[in-house]
């Protein structure tokens, strides 16, 4: 008997001679009413074949094998399929289009980990992975049936997928038998833990030649980890790791392994694959699942819209002390990930990159975890499934750093990485109880009430989640805690005058040091910068609650904006310029095939410009404001360049920067090196807007006290918050516009109209600025 998404398992004894992996053909049709499967036979190494079949349905199964030898074809057998163990809810499956759920119905919400070669290092490592894993919070584990050869893991592994000998005399025509048994003993040992395994089939980290296969090997090979795998129920495909850095594929290549796969899997195991920096087309009707490469979390609930699939944020950096952009993230921005992703309708995984003297790190080997990350995520995992299910919680945020899910009249969550001031319509007619989740130190804390409409509010510090749920029907309300003030931005010195509604006791906190027990008072922020003002109530019986508001107090503007007529307008800040005229411009020298067109533009096809005596004195004016302004007229050759693609860069080579920016499909990229975004800038890099190919459209970025604000055409359309603190650590890189300096990340299109500030450029000016490049 096999219990229903079980492994049923047909030995057989056949000819050993020759290459039975070539010449032999062996498959199975197993029936049970009008169910049938025709999952294909394997060669196991001494005369030892192998069909395996997962009956997906309770009750009796015959089956009948094919063969082109007479002693594997025409057996008949049959089995009963009985009822599932407890634990075992089947093969994860996509549901609702978003999200995925087991085959019984029991909800599956992902919490993966990355640990690329962890079967491939011996039995007392991966022993002590499975151990690790047993009592971490993870239940999908992304891994690699090929070893791998990158920095911090280079040791042979035990095994070998093909006959032959290392390092690359491979008869890819033969496959060994026992590195294959071994690997799926570790599918099976997670399948044990309830642990789902992405089995990653290709990556470009290879000193062996297994990437360089050709396509009559590549397609064997498929079909055997297809013929092998398939019948485990926590299987899914990855068909690479960074699928666009393997210069030996091309697109149909992967189109054609995901159909390979397609056609020989029975059980339509889920499919996707993993990127660098070029994605692929996730909106193929063979990819069940978008799985990416990016720490741009905000674009969550856009990527859902892109692609009508579920969304993984697979790789979103490395919790880590490596020095490497890609590995060193801190573990509070790990956690940040995790919330921003999960509250924005989509899954995020983990990975680990703490230094080792034997190089043992997780990501690459697992052993045991050393982070701080791994308990708060558990606590998220924890808490979402205390919510309502995760397919009725629908993301109603933006782009721009507020996640929001919401079952309207029912259940709120709210999440912010900055504070940030949030406007929440809730619905329905009871009021709520508002909770506010200490997502680090794992703690829910109540904060007060709030009753049905629009609903204001901040986040008092990074990383702060709000719950909103309704009261019981007769159930005591706490107090409630309402704020307002008649203005939340402006230059300094800024009045600002606050109201609290009610006649509870108040106690303002105004984020800069000082307090009022009044209840509407007035204070004035002198100083620069963002604060977080907060209302603490008092009810009779002791009871408390808060609500907060966020204050930004921006620089003030140059007072001669109104005076000029021609671009760049106000030349206060100004440390570089690009005139079309060429007049007043700053030098600049080519580099590969690039020129000035007669319009003055620069046409950047093909190389770079970089500037002449100009990098000492931006790197000198921006640490000593710790402000910055990009301003620039883009024209975009075509949509398909990414890395991002380099507009403008102030950096020294592809992971070292002040910043960039750049071009990533239809999307503009920043990334800014402050002491928090590391030497590559990627803990604050986000995108925004809509590229038109063909199209000249006016940009400008402008950051100011962790706030980086992007306009288009003269209008604000983007802030992102996620670029805190100063430029203390920029370090002396040269200016370069369509590359880096280092080559390899040329953007293709037309720039002019080019200004660089070392101060920040209010909205009111911006949109005086469009009006100069449209010559008004």
């Amino acid at each position: 008997m096999v219990e229903r998404w079980g492994i049923f398992e047909l030995t057989l004894n056949g000819p050993c001679t020759g290459n039975p992996f070539t010449e032999v053909e062996l498959t199975a049709e197993f029936k049970q009413e009008d169910w049938t499967f025709e999952p294909h036979g394997f060669y196991d190494g001494d005369g030892i074949y192998k069909i395996r079949f997962m009956p997906d349905a309770i009750g009796e199964w015959t089956y009948t094998t094919k063969s082109n030898r007479a002693e594997l074809n025409g057996k008949t057998g049959r089995f009963t399929c009985i009822d599932p163990s407890e634990g075992n809810h089947g093969p994860v499956q996509v549901y609702k289009d978003f999200y995925f759920q087991y085959a019984d119905g029991t909800p599956y919400h992902q919490f993966g980990t990355t640990c690329y070669a962890w079967a491939h290092q011996g039995e007392a490592m991966e022993e002590q992975t499975l151990e690790t894993l047993a009592e971490a919070p993870f239940n999908k584990m992304r891994m690699c049936i090929f070893p791998k050869d990158y920095v911090y893991n280079k040791n042979e592994p035990v095994h070998y997928p093909f006959e032959g000998k290392p390092l690359k005399d491979w008869d890819f025509t033969k496959f060994n038998p026992e590195f294959w048994q071994h690997f799926e003993q570790r599918v099976q040992d997670l399948l044990d833990l309830g642990i789902e395994a992405d089995i990653i089939l290709f990556h470009t980290y290879d000193r062996w030649n297994f990437e360089n296969m050709d396509a009559e090997s590549d397609d064997r090979y498929i079909r055997y980890a297809v013929a092998r795998l398939a019948v485990f129920r926590n299987v899914w495909w990855s068909l690479a790791n960074e699928f666009d850095i393997m210069p030996a594929k091309q697109e149909s290549d992967w189109d054609r392994f995901f159909q390979i796969i397609r056609d020989h899997d029975p059980y339509q195991r889920l499919r996707g694959i993993h990127n660098c920096r070029r994605w692929y087309d996730h909106s193929k009707p063979w990819v069940t699942h978008t799985s990416i490469q990016t720490s741009n979390m905000a674009q969550g609930i856009n990527y859902r819209t892109q692609y009508g699939k579920p969304v993984i944020y697979d790789e979103c950096r490395y919790e880590g002390n490596i020095p490497h952009g890609w590995g060193n993230i801190t573990a509070e921005e790990m956690v940040q990930h995790f919330w921003a992703g999960t509250v924005s309708g989509c899954y995020v995984g983990h990975g680990e990159t703490y230094e080792h003297p034997e190089d043992l790190l997780w990501w690459a080997k697992g052993g045991v975890l050393r982070g701080e990350s791994p308990p708060r995520i558990a606590f998220l995992r924890e808490f979402m499934a205390d919510a309502p299910a995760f397919d009725t919680l629908a993301p109603i945020g933006d782009d721009k750093g507020q996640y929001i899910l919401a079952k309207h009249g029912e259940y709120y969550l709210t999440y912010t990485t900055a504070p940030q001031t949030i406007i929440l319509n809730l619905q329905g007619e009871q009021p709520y109880k508002v909770d506010r989740v200490d997502t680090w130190n794992m703690k829910v804390v109540p904060v007060g009430t709030a009753h049905p409409g629009e609903y204001t509010f901040a986040a008092p510090h990074d990383g702060s989640a709000y719950r909103f749920t309704p009261y019981a029907p007769g159930e005591k309300l706490r107090p409630e805690a309402k704020a307002s003030a008649d203005v939340l931005q402006g230059s300094a010195p800024l009045t600002v005058n606050f109201s609290a509604a009610g006649d509870l006791a108040h106690h303002w906190t105004f984020g800069d040091g000082t307090t009022s027990t009044e209840s509407n008072p007035t204070h004035i922020y002198e100083n620069l910068g963002q604060y977080v003002t907060t209302l603490t109530v008092m009810d009779e019986a002791g009871d408390t609650a808060t609500t907060s508001l966020a204050i930004h107090v921006s620089p003030e503007a140059p007072a001669d904006i109104g005076t000029h007529t021609e671009f760049p307008g106000s030349r206060d800040g100004l440390v570089f310029l690009w005139h079309n005229t060429l007049e007043g411009s700053d030098d600049v020298e080519p580099r590969g095939e690039v020129k000035i067109g007669e319009d003055g533009q620069m046409d950047l096809t093909g190389g770079a410009f970089l500037t002449k005596d100009v990098n000492e004195t931006l790197l000198a004016a921006c640490q000593a404001s710790n402000q910055l302004t990009l301003e620039c007229l883009v024209t975009t050759n075509n949509l398909d360049q990414s890395g991002p693609a380099r507009i403008i860069s102030f950096s020294n080579d592809i992971t070292h920067r002040n910043f960039t920016f750049g071009q990533d499909g239809d999307r503009f990229t920043v990334r800014i090196r402050t002491p928090r975004t590391g030497a590559n800038g990627l803990g604050g890099e986000f995108s925004f807007g809509k590229i038109e190919a063909g199209k000249p459209t006016h940009v400008i970025v402008s950051y100011f006290d962790g706030n980086v604000y992007c306009y288009i055409n003269g209008k604000l359309v983007h802030v992102s918050k996620g670029t805190q603190a100063d430029f203390s650590n920029w370090e002396r890189y040269p200016l370069l516009f369509g590359d880096e300096a280092s080559g390899g990340r040329n953007w293709e299109g037309k720039l002019s109209r080019i200004a660089i500030y070392s101060r920040f450029v209010s909205v009111e000016e911006a949109a005086h600025k469009f009006k100069l490049v449209q010559g008004k």
